[in-house]
């Protein structure tokens, strides 16, 4: 099944729409030490991206019928995935990071 042209991308679809915004917001459980404005810039985030993406991993999967169900999918694991490297970046001491280049690679 060839992958969907950006006229195709670009159509609203309420039923995609809800789909994204629901798994994105059901994944709200697996986002801690977030404030409630950076929770609401991930779910938006989240559900934008999982909306345009969706007719992409619809047809990449095959699953063109259930295009809710991916979206809802996308929307959910994109954003677990988005909240772990969000942890990652919060526990990262970036000037650790720049004295141990600076040791190893030379000043």
């Amino acid at each position: 099944m060839p992958l969907p042209q950006i006229s195709d991308i670009s159509d609203v679809s309420l039923g995609k729409m809800a789909a994204s915004f629901a798994g994105a917001l059901v994944s709200l459980r697996f986002l801690k030490n977030c404030s409630a404005v950076e929770k609401f810039l991930m779910v938006l985030g989240g559900s934008v991206l999982s909306y345009h993406s969706t007719p992409v991993a619809a047809a990449w999967t095959g699953l063109s019928d259930v295009e809710g169900l991916v979206g809802f999918m996308v929307g959910l694991f994109g954003m677990a995935i988005v909240a772990k490297v969000y942890e990652v970046i919060q526990a990262l001491d970036p000037a650790e990071i720049a004295r141990r280049a600076l040791d190893r690679f030379g000043k």
